[in-house]
């Protein structure tokens, strides 16, 4: 098992500020146009972390399905997600702020440069847990 951290890219010259939606609502970790292929890493099983902006995390879950590819080659170069069973999912407000996101340096994450990091060296998972116990799931 691996630990991924997925950023959300919410900015808006990322092109995309609401994908961060979407990877919710539709249980998926997402990555799009030049960046879509490193999502093709995570495999099931693998833990999935979404990570929002000024260093928070938003969702945490096990992947249940890899990459499988499109019906239609031409989504090939936009997208390629993971299906994810999010285990813990931040509460938001009505301008869809987090509320009790986690901060990835209280887990010991301090290399965020990317899209798709493969961070399992640098989880403490017993600090991961207690975060989330911290927290209600809504």
């Amino acid at each position: 098992m691996k630990t991924w951290l997925v950023n959300t890219n919410i900015r808006p010259e990322n092109g995309n500020p609401n994908a961060f939606k979407y990877m919710l609502r539709q249980n998926k970790a997402a990555a799009f146009y030049g960046r879509a292929v490193e999502i093709d890493n995570i495999c099931r099983g693998d833990l999935v972390c979404l990570y929002h902006n000024d260093n928070r995390i938003i969702a945490v879950g096990a992947v249940v399905e890899p990459y499988q590819g499109h019906d239609f080659e031409e989504m090939e170069l936009i997208e390629h997600w993971v299906d994810v069973n999010w285990l813990w999912k931040a509460d938001f407000n009505d301008s869809f702020e987090p509320l009790n996101s986690i901060d990835r340096r209280e887990l010991g994450i301090k290399m965020v440069n990317g899209t798709v990091i493969n961070i399992t060296d640098q989880v403490n998972y017993k600090e991961l847990l207690t975060q989330i116990a911290q927290r209600p799931i809504f």
